[in-house]
């Protein structure tokens, strides 16, 4: 094999397709990247954007807040720039399988796009994520040997090639779903669900003209003909099947939930729970609000399409590829889920909280400069509130997904409401060194007891039991106990409730009354006695001795 360039990552054609220039420099994410620049490489003639962004792809890679249009623009621009080999010549990515028939050889089909896909990145490798609608762009080539004719002896073949044709068929999902002629075909899928397999097979056909000339009279000795030649035309093909399959998850926003929510301590208030269950990039809310997710974008240049060889009956060789099929990807970036805005005044919305499971985080390609959450949480839901929004603006919200285009608007027509709720705490026993405290939690409104939640008294903690009720025993407790009703987060629960706080007090340890009644005769019956004795003997010494009687 004559040994050939390997392209530059960057293609040297670019930009084109109506890219602009910033845009292109940003797609090739896989290209070297240099560490040692410094700002005076910014300085001096960088003075443009696009030069500025040259030099900075050059040192980093910077990634896209949403997928990428110009992946496709681009795909779909350096497509029409393929060219199939000769008769003789099989041109074919590095990466194509090739395969052999009877006199079709080297024939491969490749699949140069799905689109629109993003590859996301997961702790134990990549997914491709496609649209439930798209189009799939498949190339094919091939070589023809022509069978050896025969000019000698009584019975003389000839062989030539008449036509030769490739139909390319896209299948998904246990169905056909488009066909396509030539070299090159874009075919449409549309209606595809779940994990299917996409498999794209090109069937390679090669007609012949087969003239066979039969001597009717031959002499042997002479070994020439001595008579008429009969001749008769055949005309048989070959063919060759190849086919090339990619397995994608669809991801469709079918399965998206969620509910709006209000406040009943504050009225101003709005809210709603979004549960996507899939990965997404933006959910919209209102013309001009919208909460960001944890996965970002990049753009890199699909492995196997940065050479081209040419495969004949005598060898092969290599050159730099003119058609380069770019890919977009997905990352969990470190930047938790956030609502973009201008500045912290013109937020309009809060996200209270994203959950769903956590997960390791992914390697990148080692070309690739950029970092990923390890680990990170896989938001399949979100809840947001607002005190500026109205309600109405929750009615509606607009869900993108991971793959460009994909967007689905969601109706939020169930509506719950964080209600009142009203917490009573009571002693119903104590002494000198504890006190047991009951506490009762109810719906303002209804007066029905609240059963979720805990309430949090000094330093105890409890459940509420179906009435709605619990208790704890305080030790050495204050005389004003201070308590707390903690509900269930409004974003966890279809029955939301609000926090409530009570104090009560500690009734003082004192001695019953009939209890002093008889401390008091008890202390006067031991020390009556007494005191009668030193009034008297006080009274004999005329006063001398304690000096209660005058002398």
């Amino acid at each position: 094999m004559a040994s050939g360039g390997l392209a530059p990552v960057i293609p040297a054609d670019g930009p084109a397709y109506d890219i602009e220039n910033e845009t292109f420099q940003r797609l090739w994410s896989d290209d070297a990247d240099s560490e040692n620049l410094s700002l005076d490489d910014f300085d001096g003639d960088a003075e443009s954007k696009s030069e500025f962004i040259r030099r900075l792809t050059r040192s980093t890679d910077t990634p896209f807040e949403q997928p990428p249009r110009a992946v496709e623009q681009w795909n779909r621009g350096d497509f029409d720039d393929y060219s199939p080999g000769d008769r003789t010549t099989s041109v074919h990515p590095a990466s194509a399988s090739l395969s052999d028939g009877t006199v079709i050889k080297d024939a491969f089909v490749s699949i140069f796009a799905v689109q629109p896909s993003t590859v996301l990145h997961h702790r134990t490798g990549t997914t491709q994520h496609v649209a439930p609608d798209g189009d799939v762009l498949a190339l094919s080539d091939y070589r023809v040997v022509i069978p050896e004719g025969d000019d000698t002896g009584l019975r003389r073949e000839k062989w030539s090639l008449k036509r030769t044709s490739t139909d390319i068929t896209l299948s998904a999902g246990d169905r056909t779903h488009d066909t396509g002629r030539g070299h090159t075909a874009t075919l449409d899928y549309a209606g595809l669900s779940g994990s299917p397999e996409v498999t794209v097979t090109a069937e390679i056909t090669a007609e012949f003209d087969h003239h066979i000339r039969e001597c009717e009279d031959w002499n042997r000795t002479l070994d020439t003909c001595r008579g008429g030649w009969e001749t008769e035309t055949h005309h048989p093909s070959f063919s060759k099947t190849v086919s090339t399959s990619r397995d994608v998850v669809v991801n469709r926003l079918d399965g998206v939930s969620g509910s709006r929510v209000g406040f009943d301590t504050a009225p101003s208030r709005t809210g709603a729970v979004v549960s996507p269950a899939t990965p997404w990039t933006t959910i919209a809310v209102a013309d001009d609000t919208r909460i960001r997710s944890n996965w970002w974008f990049y753009s890199a240049g699909t492995p196997g399409w940065r050479t081209m060889e040419s495969d004949t009956a005598t060898g092969s060789s290599r050159a730099a590829s003119s058609v380069r099929p770019l890919q977009v990807h997905a990352y969990p970036s470190k930047m938790a889920p956030s609502v973009p805005s201008e500045s912290e005044t013109d937020r309009h919305l809060t996200i209270e909280k994203t959950w769903g499971p956590e997960q390791a985080g992914p390697s990148l390609p080692p070309n690739v400069d950029l970092d990923t959450a390890d680990p990170y949480t896989h938001a399949e839901s979100v809840a947001v509130s607002s005190e500026t929004l109205d309600g109405e603006d929750f009615r509606e919200v607009e869900v993108h997904g991971i793959v460009r285009g994909q967007s689905r608007t969601v109706s939020l027509s169930s509506h719950r409401t964080v209600r009142e709720t009203n917490l009573t705490l009571a002693v119903v026993e104590s002494n000198a060194t504890h006190a047991t405290v009951l506490a009762s939690v109810a719906n303002n409104a209804t007066g029905d007891p609240v059963t979720t939640g805990r309430v949090e008294i000094e330093s105890q903690t409890t459940t509420l039991n179906s009435s709605g009720e619990g208790v704890v025993t305080l030790t050495n407790p204050p005389a004003l106990v201070r308590g707390q009703y903690d509900p269930t987060e409004w974003w966890r629960t279809t029955e939301p409730h609000a926090a409530a706080v009570d104090v009560t007090k500690v009734p003082g340890n004192y001695p019953e009354p009939e209890t002093l009644i008889d401390l008091t005769v008890v202390t006067l019956l031991w020390f009556l006695p007494a005191g009668l004795a030193v009034v008297g003997f006080d009274y004999i010494t005329g006063g001398d001795l304690l000096g209660f009687i005058d002398p």
